[in-house]
C-alpha cells in the first residue's frame, strides 16, 4: 500500500476546497497515474493546471511539483515511482509586481 500526503497551494486549493489530503493506493505508482486519479477526483480544471496550454504534453513552466522537499523536473519526471509516505505539494511559482 502507498500512502501520500498531497499538500495544495493556490490555485490548486480553491478547487480542491483543502490544504491538503491524504491518499491511498494499492498499486504501484508514477506521478503520472497520481495526476490522472485527481482529473477524476477533481475535474479538467484541475488537471489543466498542469498543463502548458498551447503544448498540452508540456508541464506548465509555472507549475511546481515539490517531493519530500525536493523541486525537481526532467525527462521522465512524469514517470517517477511515488513511494509509500511521500509528501507532494503542487504549487504555482508567480512571478511581478
Amino acid at each position: 500500500m502507498i500512502s501520500l500526503t498531497l499538500n495544495y497551494e493556490p490555485p490548486f486549493n480553491e478547487i480542491t476546497n483543502k490544504l491538503s489530503e491524504n491518499i491511498e493506493f494499492n498499486e504501484e505508482l508514477t506521478l503520472t497515474k497520481l495526476l490522472n486519479f485527481l482529473k477524476k477526483k477533481y475535474g479538467d480544471e484541475f488537471y489543466d493546471l498542469f498543463w502548458n496550454k498551447k503544448n498540452k504534453g508540456e508541464i506548465n513552466s509555472f507549475l511546481s511539483i515539490i517531493i519530500n522537499g525536493y523541486n525537481f523536473r526532467d525527462k521522465d519526471f512524469l514517470h517517477t515511482n511515488l513511494k509509500d509516505k511521500d509528501d507532494l505539494t503542487f504549487l504555482y511559482i508567480y512571478f511581478g509586481g
